[in-house]
């Protein structure tokens, strides 16, 4: 976290929020090099003084505030060159102020670091060697002609060591903060991760909503529709009665299997339990035959692989025509369950004759079920069309589903 302070004349340095561990440690650092240094400028009177304390405080301060100790430092610097002494320990701090300049400051601050590494290394390297050279040279033109060499030799130098000092805080700000992209980046993929799977947690949810619609609902319509036919067949024929309460205890057994296999899967992160595929119909079919609903079922063309996900939303659309037929259809008429195979796809019809309907009544509202075949349809590659009962049409519900061989989507039933 960072705060920021402007001078007058938009002239701004960056506060930066340090722990109390690194304020005691900056403080203890800058402190103890005082110390050390302190003791060294006695003979270099108040500019020599002034030159320390910079050089503290700006060593102090650089974590703090990099602008404002660079600051400091080049004010240290110009009291150093305008009295003419010698370069000193003290000048050291220098190297911790570039390397904090490069690391922590804000841009601006830092390539004023950079460009200070450069002019103030060409500047201590002729200021050195003509503090070294001046009193050595027997003439004026030996003197110059030395400092020049000698000077171009230190200041070569010196750019060398500030801007490393400079070049070592930037890759350690660059690293620090690749480490954090790095550690938002994988922040993000779990928060992506854990999205995907609340989204195929509720898909699953929403397959086993769907397959408890058609378990229940198709196993009550067989018990209503043997009920039913129970208290007319029981006076004449008991081994008739016999026959329809077996078929209503097996239903009711089976539809209840159902129904706990879907509960246990929505209290456990288990596996899918088997679900009926194609090769299952014969058994649907016979089991809506034995309640008194007369299924035609012809199959043309030659038959197809399919893909176990295409082929369970074939066999769930099928179970709920049959159901809807047997509760709301004309049982005096037939079904007629009708597989045409042709290359690459596979077109489902189930037609089944409805009775005329009552001025008297509301009409019936549609329920899940037609909005569940065209979802599962849809989410196994396919379509389900629609042909609504009427007058013109001797009133026929007509489901048609068309399932392109090998199209269905990846989804978690």
């Amino acid at each position: 976290m960072t705060r920021t302070w402007v001078w007058p004349g938009s002239v701004g340095f960056v506060f930066r929020q340090l722990t109390r561990i690194q304020l005691v440690v900056d403080l203890v650092v800058a402190v103890v090099f005082g110390a050390i240094v302190v003791p060294l400028s006695y003979g270099d009177g108040l500019p020599g003084l002034i030159l320390v304390l910079a050089m503290v405080s700006a060593l102090g301060l650089r974590r703090f505030s990099p602008g404002l100790a660079l600051l400091i430092a080049w004010v240290g610097v110009i009291v150093q060159l305008s009295a003419g002494l010698p370069a000193t320990l003290a000048n050291a701090a220098i190297l911790a102020v570039l390397y904090t300049t490069g690391a922590y400051a804000e841009r601006a601050s830092r390539w004023i670091g950079l460009g200070s590494a450069l002019v103030g290394g060409l500047l201590a390297g002729y200021y050195t060697a003509f503090i070294i050279v001046r009193g050595t040279a027997s003439d004026s033109e030996n003197t110059m002609r030395t400092i020049a060499v000698f000077g171009t030799l230190a200041a070569v130098a010196a750019v060398v060591v500030l801007a490393l000092s400079w070049t070592i805080g930037l890759l350690v700000r660059t690293g620090r903060r690749a480490r954090a992209e790095g550690r938002q980046r994988y922040l993000a993929e779990r928060e992506q991760f854990a999205a995907q799977q609340a989204m195929f947690a509720l898909e699953e949810r929403n397959r086993i909503a769907r397959d408890m619609h058609d378990v229940v609902a198709h196993s009550l319509a067989v018990i209503i529709a043997q009920s039913d036919g129970a208290r007319y067949v029981h006076r004449g024929n008991p081994d008739a009665l016999a026959g329809t309460l077996e078929t209503v205890a097996g239903t009711a057994r089976s539809a209840l299997t159902d129904v706990r296999l879907l509960l246990s899967e929505l209290r456990h992160s288990q596996g899918d339990g088997p679900q009926p595929v194609l090769s299952d119909l014969g058994g649907l079919i016979e089991q809506m035959r034995s309640t008194g609903l007369e299924v035609h079922y012809i199959e043309s063309g030659e038959l197809i692989p399919l893909p176990t996900g295409q082929q369970i939303a074939l066999y769930r659309i099928v179970q709920e025509s049959l159901t809807n037929a047997l509760r709301h259809g004309d049982r005096a008429r037939p079904v007629l369950l009708a597989f045409h195979w042709r290359p690459g796809a596979l077109t489902v019809q189930i037609d089944n004759a409805t009775l005329p309907p009552n001025p008297g009544l509301p009409p019936r509202s549609g329920g899940h079920g037609l909005p569940g075949m065209q979802e599962r349809a849809a989410l196994a590659g396919g379509s389900v069309a629609f042909t609504p009962p009427s007058a013109g049409n001797a009133y026929h519900f007509v489901v048609t589903v068309h399932m392109p061989a090998g199209a269905v989507r990846p989804t978690s039933s």
